[in-house]
């Protein structure tokens, strides 16, 4: 196993590197997280390293918001949300529309629906730098004709763990070592919070909250009065 901090010289490059043949560990600032090629191979080995249960997709990091808008329907979002710098406010949260027709299904898309996590700094920077880097990697069939290649991303842990999402080094390396995964990639933990982080579902003129999480409240204020969401029960 090899580990190295994001912030390293040439860490971006190393990563880009090693997630075109496997999966990544990669921390976030709240929670560890896995990462592949946006493929039917990254699909795979999400899959093998997860254990992965029936039911489940696999969401992205976002890179460019303008990229992410682009291949979301036309008028899926609300239009407070249809330009990248409003879309910006919500970094810190997956950002859920539809892509494709409802009665599309694959790993990464439910019910024509997909969802990507908005991260600022250096986090960023390497999601735009990969997701600039794998354009000759779109799979348009997984995604229902759409050009996306952005990471794949998923919890960083076996499928249905009562444990939960690992939000300690210790365990994320037990889960390295145990996996067999070739690469871990640390930051700076955010330590006023962690865990997962909030989900938002965004329709034509509705925004909902579908999972809660680190940063909510401030998420929440970045969200027109007449657009605020009731929190998912």
């Amino acid at each position: 196993m090899q580990s190295i901090d994001i912030h390293e010289v040439g860490a971006l490059q190393t990563i880009l590197d090693h997630v075109r043949e496997e999966a990544v560990l990669l921390q976030l600032p709240t929670v560890y997280t896995l990462v592949a090629a946006p493929t039917r191979q990254g699909v795979e080995q999400l899959n093998r390293l997860k254990d992965r249960l029936s039911g489940k997709n696999y969401g992205t990091v976002m890179g460019r918001c303008e990229n992410f808008l682009n291949q979301a329907i036309e008028g899926a979002l609300p239009t407070y949300f249809r330009s990248a710098r409003r879309l910006e406010r919500m970094q810190g949260a997956f950002v859920r529309t539809a892509f494709t027709a409802e009665d599309f299904n694959s790993s990464v898309i439910r019910g024509g629906t997909h969802q990507s996590l908005i991260l600022d700094g250096i986090h960023r920077q390497l999601f735009c730098q990969v997701e600039e880097a794998l354009v000759d990697s779109m799979d348009l069939d997984l995604w229902g004709g759409r050009e996306v290649s952005s990471l794949l991303c998923t919890s960083a842990n076996i499928s249905g763990d009562p444990l939960g999402s690992i939000t300690d080094h210790a365990r994320a390396v037990e889960f390295v070592q145990q996996r067999g995964i070739g690469l871990l990639v640390t930051c700076d933990p955010d330590l006023s919070s962690h865990g997962s982080y909030p989900i938002f579902e965004m329709g034509a003129d509705s925004v909902s909250v579908q999972r809660e999480g680190p940063g909510l409240h401030r998420l929440l204020t970045e969200i027109p009065s007449e657009l605020q969401p009731r929190v998912a029960a």
